[in-house]
């Protein structure tokens, strides 16, 4: 308990007790006025107040202030009326009766007044940590891969913050749920865990449970088919329910929705595996059409297509243009186009357009379906043979459309090769090679190249002409004089732009036996004597004729052998012998089946 002087020495050590704060003067001045006009008429000589200091740990605490109140004689006054009053309400209110009540934390003075004469009490208001109070429900429940920032905060005894309290979290499960420095939860995996916030020595926890939910919706059979319009698909569409962490979900009820086309059924609950099923009559549009799956009314982002047929009786297909022509292996320069349409000719869009060709070659569509004008185009590469070639159009599975043909005619690509239809003939010297030389002219892809010049160029002989023109079977037929010298002799072929020529060689043989030559007559002499005689054959042009038969006779004297054959130099050898009777002598020879003939004439002296 404190006791207080009369008020002008109290009024200094107030002054002295607030530092010179002016705020707790005008305090001070106000409790004295309101002390002087509640003092009774009794003459209060000292008041006491106890506790004279005292603290409250939580705010909302209640702190109660008593007075003790003597006269002159150190007797008790009871009944005085005492005025109360505080430095910071904010810190501590006070009211009439004592009570002070903690509303911030900090430190206040309550001054208790009477008959001019003051007593205080110093009250600091300093919550205390009690508990850890989590914002939250009891149960925290959030779907899969969520996050979610947790809120808790220290706390006094009565509920109110308690600042500068950190709080840290932890999850007993982090394959359920995590939480990170800056208390964000992560929902990892469906169950249930714990999560403990901690601060100092206090504890709270929060249990968790993470419940899985439809993340997506996996078409597992059923998508990317094909039948004809109003048809039901051969195979239902089956899709799989999963959650965030991959888990299939039963028991989800998915909603099936694909335009004029019938569901059957068009909602379905997924089983154990998560599995859902439906059968699908497609609409009347042709062209693609579209199943989307939903959840709760909320689509997942799963469309399942199927294509509908065009009926053959009300679909046309017709070319748009005439395609134009292009050599073998080469492509159309320009696209080829089909225009599909209904029986009344409105174009039919998104409808797929399949394209085929005959005799090779390719033909690819610029794109699987019709545009928005019923239209599909195609690039063209024609095949390797020349001539008439053909490719078709062809919209619905099984040609229950009758295709539609697009024809070109291809011609033959540029000169690749140069042949020689048959090589290695012979012939007589200065004689036509028989039969005429043919030569080919090809494509790349074998097809005869026509209207094409070849020069022809012979090592010797000649040609009627030196530059002949293919014809449309890519042939000319050279008719070739061979040269006067037997031997070996060559035909070079040759095409403009094309670097590998063609080579005919004829072997060129000795014509009929034209002359005959005897040569080596004995001298003149008294003596007969035997002399050796040399045979040679030669046709028109002096080469010489091998494998003549010639006979010789003598119509003097002895000649033998009588029948020679040349060798391959066109000559023989005989032996001659001049008969004893003086006079000329005389050897003829003459070549069988010819009218070749010669003599050897040589005169014996008597």
């Amino acid at each position: 308990m404190v006791a207080l002087d009369p008020a002008p020495s109290w009024i200094v050590r107030a002054w002295k007790w607030g530092a010179g704060s002016l705020s707790a003067c005008a305090a001070l001045v106000s409790i004295l006025s309101s002390v002087r006009s509640i003092t009774g008429p009794e003459q209060v000589r000292w008041i006491g107040v106890a506790p004279a200091a005292d603290t409250a740990w939580a705010l909302g605490d209640t702190l109660q202030l008593a007075t003790t109140i003597t006269d002159g004689h150190g007797g008790l006054l009871p009944g005085v009326r005492v005025g109360w009053s505080s430095t910071d309400t904010a810190v501590a209110a006070v009211d009439s009766g004592g009570s002070v009540v903690a509303r911030a934390p900090g430190t206040a003075t309550v001054v208790a007044a009477v008959g001019g004469r003051i007593a205080q009490s110093r009250i600091v208001v300093r919550p205390r940590a009690a508990a850890i109070r989590i914002f939250a429900d009891s149960l925290l429940r959030v779907p899969e891969d969520t996050t979610l920032r947790l809120i808790a905060r220290v706390v006094d005894a009565r509920g109110h913050l308690v600042a500068g309290q950190p709080v840290a979290w932890r999850s007993a499960d982090p394959s359920i749920a995590t939480v990170d420095s800056a208390a964000r939860l992560g929902a990892a995996g469906a169950g249930r865990t714990t999560l403990v916030a901690s601060s100092t020595d206090l504890t709270a926890e929060l249990p968790v449970e993470v419940f899985p939910v439809p993340a997506s919706i996996t078409v597992q059979a059923g998508d990317g088919q094909r039948a004809a319009v109003e048809h039901r698909l051969a195979l239902p569409v089956r899709a799989q329910v999963v959650s965030r962490g991959g888990r299939p979900l039963g028991g989800v009820a998915v909603q099936f929705s694909a335009g004029d086309g019938r569901l059957e059924p068009a909602t379905d609950t997924s089983d154990t595996e998560g599995i859902v099923r439906t059968g699908w009559t497609l609409g009347s549009r042709p062209g693609r059409q579209r199943l989307t799956l939903a959840v709760g009314g909320r689509a997942v982002g799963t469309t399942v297509t199927a294509d509908a047929d065009p009926s053959p009786e009300a679909t046309r297909l017709e070319a748009v243009e005439s395609p134009g022509s292009a050599a073998v292996g080469e492509t159309l320069a320009s696209p080829v186009a089909v225009r599909v349409t209904d029986s009344l000719g409105a174009p039919l869009g998104d409808v797929l357009v399949s394209w085929a060709v005959e005799r090779g070659g390719t033909i690819i569509g610029e794109a699987a379906r019709t545009d928005s004008l019923g239209v599909a185009r195609a690039r063209w590469s024609l095949g390797p043979r020349a001539g008439a070639q053909r490719a078709f159009a062809m919209v619905g599975a099984g040609r229950a459309v009758q295709r539609l043909a697009f024809e070109t005619v291809a011609r033959p690509g540029a000169p690749a090769s140069l042949s020689v239809a048959r090589n290695g003939m012979t012939a007589a010297a200065g004689e036509a090679v028989a039969p005429p030389i043919e030569l080919r002219l090809m494509d790349r892809g074998g097809n005869p190249v026509p209207g094409v010049a070849v020069a022809l160029r012979p090592s010797a002989g000649s040609v009627g002409d030196r530059a002949p023109i293919t014809d449309s079977a890519g042939r000319v037929l050279v008719a070739w004089t061979a040269g006067q010298t037997a031997g070996v002799q060559h035909l070079v072929a040759s095409v403009n732009g094309l670097e590998r020529r063609a080579e005919v060689t004829v072997q060129v043989r000795a014509g009929p036996a034209a002359k005959l030559t005897l040569t080596g007559a004995p001298a003149a002499a008294s003596q007969p004597r035997t002399r050796q005689v040399e045979v040679l054959v030669t046709d028109a042009y002096g080469n010489p004729v091998g494998g003549a038969s010639v006979s010789l006779t003598s119509r003097s004297g002895k000649v033998a052998p009588a029948r020679v054959r040349t060798d391959a130099s066109g000559r023989a050898a005989v032996r001659w012998t001049p008969s004893a009777v003086s006079g000329e002598q005389r050897l003829d020879a003459a070549v069988a089946q010819t009218k070749v003939t010669a003599s050897l004439r040589s005169r014996r002296a008597p």
